[in-house]
């Protein structure tokens, strides 16, 4: 998923000139940052500057420590290409990398100047903490259309990310903390692109999702963001058995640190380091590869030290949370995206394995899960075993965090339910078509890796999916210009515990969903 698509002409006017920036827009593809010039692309109707360092390479001395700033340098630096992503292991060669050197981010700026300082989004991809890539996302249509500044940011993951040691600063934390640095980062440099350094949201799908639920309760995080939207991941999501392949255990996306300590014991005597005293300098002296073999001890971030005291769902119901207004939701059939892969994985979900593997997922509730999700109700074996799955790990932690955020802040909740989406993750032929985990994305984002149509869509989309697309967009755009989302001229209502109407995202336009209460009794419990 990367970024594509202005003037070009006055970059020799504004280094003789010594000025960055226009009133309320990027004059051209040479911007003048904190730490130095650096010389973007025009790309029709946006600009783009890829690549920018917004720390030091976490190399050497400096893996598994908080991210440092960069040294200012002189000269125009160029930023053409984005950086590789974060260290992860995938069977997929081209998903995989072992790139240390990848605390970058990419600004996406729309080509004509504004009339204002614009909104700056940041975007935190998915991936859960250990896989994913900012870049792989194209906020082209964000951008032109809503006419802001969007940034996607790299930052660390799984072993690299969330590693800890006793007396190890940081540790557990360390791929929180780069998102920081990174709006760190924003706050100091939105104006250079035309942005308000006062008007930052915060948003992120999944892990992403996640990991912005995560920044709504760290104390280092307040001030750094404005507003902030959760897509398909909260504080409370956590996964459960089979959720992500057959025989997978159920685990959550924040530990104690204790927890991380001890699992980074237990990994690093697997990789030869069993002296506890010089365990950290015997880890930074493995190689990238041998590291990333121990990504499944790292897939949750630490509560309990300085960047999350405590865990962040027990933060939500504690009141302690940024007062900012939030935009919080899930697709209406999340996990037939997980079905899916299951399918592919060589284990389909049928009517033969569904009371099994829903036992294998909800243990002791399964008998209330079969009553309250009847097979009978579902067009499928999948479509009965991702709506429980789907209610579990997605719908009800959403609406946890929306009830106690609401509270205390402006609160507006959404349903993305087009069946028609392109999936995210191509279904084998035959399967049940619905809106799966990461379905919007395709509406927000031009995603890398998918054809594209003559008109320059990665995803070609019907004239009814597009129009669903703008609708998207205005609303997210509208949420990060004035705290409100809208979607044709109409203000979406707000989320409130006793009334919880969520906008229903569909080809019919001002339709909403009534989630009732009930739905997540089973689910909900602290």
């Amino acid at each position: 998923m990367t970024m594509r698509r202005g003037v070009a002409a006055l970059g020799a006017l504004l280094l003789m000139t010594g000025c960055g920036v226009a009133a309320a827009g990027v004059s051209g593809p040479d911007v003048k940052l904190d730490s130095g010039w650096v010389r973007g692309v025009a790309d029709g109707d946006v600009l783009r500057f890829r690549g920018i360092r917004y720390a030091q390479p976490p190399v050497g001395t400096l893996r598994w420590r908080p991210p440092q700033p960069v040294p200012a340098w002189r000269g125009v630096v160029p930023a053409t290409t984005s950086g590789p992503a974060c260290p992860q292991a995938s069977d997929n060669p081209k998903e995989s990398s072992d790139a240390e050197d990848c605390l970058t981010l990419d600004v996406t700026v729309p080509g004509k100047p504004g009339a204002r300082p614009r909104p700056v989004l940041v975007w935190l991809h998915g991936g859960g903490f250990t896989a994913g890539r900012g870049s792989d996302y194209d906020p082209r249509r964000l951008a032109a259309q809503g006419d802001v500044v969007v940034v996607t940011v790299e930052f660390r993951l799984g072993v690299l990310g969330y590693l800890a040691l006793p007396g190890m600063p940081g540790g557990g934390a360390f791929g929180l903390q780069d998102q920081q640095a990174a709006l760190r980062w924003v706050r100091r440099n939105a104006a250079a692109f035309g942005g308000s350094a006062g008007n930052v949201t915060l948003f992120g799908e999944s892990g992403g999702g996640i990991a912005t639920c995560g920044h709504l309760t760290s104390p280092a995080s307040r001030g750094l963001f404005h507003k902030a939207i959760m897509q398909s991941g909260a504080c409370g999501t956590v996964l459960l058995p089979n959720s992500v392949g057959l025989g997978t255990p159920r685990f959550p996306f924040w530990r104690p640190l204790k927890e991380t300590y001890a699992a980074t014991r237990t990994a690093a005597g697997l990789a030869g380091c069993r002296e506890e005293a010089r365990m950290p300098a015997c880890l930074r002296a493995q190689p990238v590869k041998e590291l990333l073999k121990l990504t499944g001890y790292f897939t949750a971030a630490s509560y309990g030290g300085a960047t999350l005291p405590t865990a962040p769902d027990q933060a939500l119901r504690d009141g302690n949370f940024a007062r900012v207004p939030v935009l919080s939701g899930h697709t209406a059939k999340e996990a037939l995206a997980m079905a899916v892969a299951m399918s592919l994985l060589g284990t389909p979900v049928t009517d033969a394995n569904l009371p099994e593997l829903l036992r294998q997922g909800f243990g002791d509730q399964t008998d209330q899960v079969g009553r309250r999700y009847p097979r009978e109700r579902y067009g499928s074996a999948p479509e009965a075993w991702a709506a429980p799955y789907t209610d579990a790990i997605f719908a009800c932690p959403h609406v946890a965090a929306q009830d106690e955020l609401t509270k205390r802040t402006p609160v507006y909740a959404y349903v993305f339910g087009d069946d028609t989406a392109p999936p995210f993750i191509p279904a084998p032929p035959g399967f049940p078509a619905g809106a799966g985990h990461g379905a919007e994305l395709a509406y927000l984002f031009d995603v890398k890796d998918k054809p594209i149509d003559l008109d320059g869509w990665h995803v070609p989309l019907t004239a009814v999916q597009r129009q669903v697309a703008r609708d998207l967009v205005a609303a997210w755009t509208a949420f990060a210009w004035t705290g409100t989302p809208s979607s044709n001229g109409k203000a979406w209502p707000r989320w409130r515990a006793d009334q919880p109407v969520a906008h229903l995202i569909t080809e019919r336009p001002g339709s909403t969903a009534t989630v009732s209460p009930s739905r997540c009794e089973l689910f909900n419990r602290a």
